[in-house]
């Protein structure tokens, strides 16, 4: 199985000011990606998972509370299955985890929405934000749908 992998842009920024980055967390279906993701917010002190996942099934349903429940107390939890540029740009924690972008744009799909404007709308949104944001994708065609 691939391990997921990540790549960070920073930006430069004035001395003294929070050190931001823009981190895409990329890898195979169920291949760790959520879990490697999660320490990177090691010494965040506040930190956020917004989820774009909805539990439409008993699957899901399991899948998001063990994600949860490994995460723990530490973790602001926020649902965002369509609005994820909306919940971004409203989050006030340091560190920001989004899982998954792969997920959202299948959402945005679903109900026929403008995908490239909801796109540009997010990367607006996180050229704007200060402190860290970590997006977790699928890679797509690196392996097959798990069981």
């Amino acid at each position: 199985m691939a391990r997921p992998h990540a790549r960070a842009f920073h930006r430069p920024h004035p001395a003294g000011e929070a050190v931001r980055r823009i981190v895409l967390v990329l890898g195979g279906a169920r291949s760790g990606k959520s879990r490697f993701a999660e320490g990177m917010a090691a010494g965040a002190a506040h930190r956020a998972y917004i989820a774009t996942a909805e539990a439409l099934d008993d699957e899901m349903r399991a899948r998001i509370a063990l994600h949860r429940q490994r995460r723990g107390e530490a973790w602001q939890d926020v649902e965002a299955p369509l609005a994820l540029a909306e919940a971004v740009q409203h989050c006030t924690s340091d560190f920001v985890l989004v899982d998954c972008i792969t997920i959202w744009l299948s959402n945005l799909m679903h109900v026929d929405r403008d995908v490239a404007r909801e796109v540009e709308h997010l990367c607006g949104v996180l050229a704007a934000r200060s402190g860290s944001v970590v997006l977790v994708s699928n890679e797509v065609g690196l392996g097959i749908v798990p069981d």
